[in-house]
C-alpha cells in the first residue's frame, strides 16, 4: 500500500519547527537529569519523524526547554484551559522566530486527558501550540504516537472515522485506538487527502522555510536505517525488509551500482530526470513560477516566485510569497464563483464589532481588537453572498448581515 501525493506542494520537502517545553513533573519522571531527558525527547522525535516521512514532512526539534525547578504556569485543570494558559505564556515569553509551533509535554499519572491542540493552526503563530500528557503507563513509542496525532491535527489532518481509510498497518496512525497497539503506524489515505487540502488552502505556508539545523535539532547523529537521508548517507531505505524492495538503495545507505539518485522531484527510476522536465508546476498562475530539472541533480531548483508587491487579479490584489492575495479571489475560493469582496459598508458594520466574526486581531490578555476606520479591510475577510441557500459548513460558524442591498458573510473557524 502507498499513497501518491498529487500536488507539487505535497511532493516538496517540508519542515515543521517545534519548540518543546518539559514540565517539572515529566522532567522528574525522566530521571531529573537534563542529558537523559534530552536523549529521550530526541528518541521520541525520531519515532515521530519516521511516521511523517511519507508526507515529506520533517519534524525539527528546534529548541528544548526543561522546567527543572518549577513550572512557569499551572498545569492543573482541563485540557483546553491548560492549552490556553500555555498559549498565553508562549505569546509573552517565546519571541524566538526559529520555531513554528510550541509543545508543552507534561506528566500526569491520573490525568483525565492526553492532549489538546488547535486543529489546522500549525502556521498561525498566536494559536500554534499543543499540550501532551505523558501518563504513567505510557511507553516512548505510545507517546510518540500521541505527539504524531497532535501534530497531524495541527496540520489539518482529522482522526480516521471511515472504513475507507486505508494504510499498510493493522491500525492507522490517526485511528483513535492507535496508542493502544504496538508496532509501526502510518498515515492513511484519508490523512493524505486531509493534508493535501490543508496545503491547498495555504494552511502550511511556514512548512516551506527550510531551517538551518544549528544547535539542538531532532537528531544528534546520522542513523542508517531510520528512513531519513542524513549527512554522510547517499540514501536511506529504512528497515531491512523495506531495503529488500528498494531498487535504488542498499541497507548500508549507499546507492546500488549504476544508481544516481533514490528520491527527489527530479529522480525517476533511480536516475536523474531529463533536463527541462518540469518538477514543480506554478502553484499560482499569476504569482508563481514553474521550476524545471537540471538533468544533473535529483533536487528540484528552489521555489521561485514573482516579486512580492507585484499587482495581480486585474489590480485588485498583490503577489505575496507566490500567491495572489486578492480579496475577490479569496471570497470565490470560500463561497463560490458569485462571491466577491464586500463593500466598505459591510466591513464597517462587522469589523468594528470586536467579536469572533469581525475584528482586527486577537491578544490573549485583551481579547479581540477593533479595527480603526482606515484599517477596516485589514481585519476579518468579509464577502458578499449572492446565493439563496445557506452556506454549508461543518467546520465554521457562519454570520450573515444585510447591509443596504448587500448580504455580507463572515466565518469563524
Amino acid at each position: 500500500f502507498s499513497f501518491q501525493p498529487l500536488s507539487a506542494a505535497a511532493q516538496s520537502p517540508k519542515y515543521l519547527k517545534v519548540y518543546v517545553v518539559l514540565d517539572k513533573a515529566l522532567y522528574n519522571y525522566m530521571g531529573s537529569d537534563s542529558n537523559a531527558a534530552t536523549q529521550k525527547i530526541i528518541q521520541i522525535f525520531n519515532l515521530v519523524n519516521n511516521m511523517f516521512n511519507p508526507l515529506n514532512v520533517t519534524i525539527v526539534l528546534s529548541s528544548l526547554e526543561l522546567w527543572t525547578e518549577e513550572n512557569k504556569i499551572s498545569t492543573a485543570g482541563e485540557a483546553d484551559d491548560l492549552l490556553q494558559r500555555f498559549l498565553q505564556w508562549k505569546q509573552s515569553y517565546l519571541a524566538l522566530p526559529s520555531y513554528d509551533i510550541a509543545y508543552l509535554l507534561a506528566y500526569g499519572d491520573q490525568a483525565a486527558f492526553v492532549g489538546a491542540t488547535a486543529p489546522g493552526k500549525a502556521c498561525r503563530r498566536d494559536a500554534a501550540g499543543a499540550v501532551a500528557v505523558y501518563q504513567g503507563a505510557a511507553t516512548l513509542e505510545s507517546f510518540a504516537v500521541l505527539l504524531a496525532q497532535l501534530l497531524g491535527r495541527s496540520l489539518g489532518i482529522s482522526y480516521d472515522d471511515s472504513p475507507d481509510c486505508r494504510c499498510p498497518g493493522r491500525v492507522c496512525l490517526m485511528s483513535p485506538e492507535a496508542m493502544r497497539f504496538s508496532g509501526a503506524k502510518a498515515f492513511s489515505s484519508c490523512s493524505a487527502r486531509d493534508f493535501e487540502t490543508f496545503l491547498k488552502h495555504d494552511g502550511g505556508t511556514c512548512l516551506f522555510d527550510r531551517p538551518r539545523l544549528t544547535g539542538l535539532s531532532y537528531r544528534r547523529a546520522a542513523v542508517c536505517g531510520n528512513g531519513i537521508v542524513e549527512r554522510g548517507e547517499q540514501c536511506d531505505c529504512g528497515a531491512a525488509e523495506a531495503c529488500l524492495k528498494d531498487k535504488c538503495c542498499t541497507e548500508t545507505c549507499r546507492f546500488k551500482p549504476g544508481v544516481k539518485c533514490s528520491s527527489g522531484l527530479c529522480c525517476n527510476e533511480c536516475q536523474f530526470k531529463q533536463k527541462h522536465s518540469q518538477c514543480r508546476p506554478a502553484a499560482d498562475a499569476q504569482c508563481d513560477l514553474a521550476e524545471f530539472c537540471s538533468g544533473s541533480s535529483a533536487s528540484c531548483p528552489p521555489d521561485l516566485y514573482v516579486q512580492d508587491g507585484h499587482g495581480c487579479e486585474h489590480g485588485t490584489g498583490y503577489c505575496y510569497k507566490g500567491r495572489c492575495q486578492s480579496p475577490d479571489l479569496q471570497c470565490r475560493r470560500l463561497y463560490g464563483r458569485g462571491s466577491k469582496n464586500a463593500p466598505v459598508a459591510c466591513y464597517e458594520e462587522l469589523n468594528s464589532q470586536r467579536d469572533r466574526f469581525g475584528h482586527c486581531g486577537f491578544q490573549p490578555r485583551q481579547g479581540y481588537k477593533s479595527c480603526a476606520w482606515r484599517n477596516l479591510r485589514c481585519g476579518k475577510l468579509i464577502c458578499t453572498y449572492p446565493y439563496s441557500t445557506p452556506f454549508p459548513s461543518d467546520a465554521a460558524a457562519v454570520l450573515y448581515v444585510q447591509v443596504r442591498e448587500h448580504l455580507c458573510v463572515s466565518l469563524d473557524y
